[in-house]
């Protein structure tokens, strides 16, 4: 099976307000300082495949403190057709 993450966006998914991520079939790359968001960007990917995250055991503990909703969005390609994925959580 041939799965491949082309993009990933993110509404006030854990501490981003808004992100968006194009992904290349090599291997990625986060780098960046403790507490800047890398592990939140995996545990979005996470979210994508398992519909929960890997760390919060409710889904409310994944939206963004003062904001009301997360959305995770992902684009993948699999068997070279375009599949998108969404999933949000509103208090």
């Amino acid at each position: 099976m041939s799965l491949h993450l082309h993009h990933l966006s993110l509404i006030n998914f854990k501490n981003y307000d808004e992100v968006s991520v194009n992904f290349d079939k090599r291997v990625q790359c986060f780098l960046g300082n403790n507490g800047e968001g890398k592990t939140n960007l995996l545990d979005a990917i996470y979210y994508l495949a398992f519909s929960k995250s890997a760390f919060q055991p409710t889904d409310s503990l994944n939206i963004k403190k003062g904001a009301p909703f997360f959305v995770v969005q992902g684009t993948f390609s699999l068997h070279d057709q375009e599949e998108k994925i969404h999933c949000g959580f509103k208090k």
